[in-house]
């Protein structure tokens, strides 16, 4: 787009550590770095690298976004739908597991003929 102002790096940082985290003390402490050292990558003195890129991915950010020349700040989907259907995978796996135990112990109740099999 013709004049249309592309954000740098920093100010993507920026509006990514206000709107996740609140403050870019916040994200520098989530990032596991002092907030001076973030502060060379907010005022563009300095570009992330693979290690602190990917901890801003693990902290949710879209890393295709940060360093692309789109504007417009993702919608809050991905990382964090992600994410939580992992866990709800890990639930179910677990409660699958469960059953399957519970199951098992019922089957050996009815062979030990402690618990008797109703009538279907």
């Amino acid at each position: 787009m013709i004049g249309a102002k592309t954000l740098n790096i920093g100010e993507k940082l920026k509006i990514f550590a206000k709107k996740n985290f609140g403050s870019v003390g916040k994200l520098a402490e989530a990032l596991g770095m002092k907030t001076p050292s973030l502060y060379t990558y907010l005022n563009n003195d300095s570009i992330p690298g693979g290690i602190i890129l990917k901890k801003l991915q693990d902290l949710g950010c879209d890393i295709n976004w940060l360093l692309s020349d789109d504007e417009n700040p993702p919608p809050v989907t991905d990382a964090l739908i992600k994410k939580r259907l992992a866990e709800l995978e890990e639930e179910n796996r677990r409660l699958r597991d469960s059953i399957s135990r519970m199951v098992l112990l019922a089957e050996e109740e009815l062979r030990k003929g402690k618990i008797k099999r109703r009538k279907k």
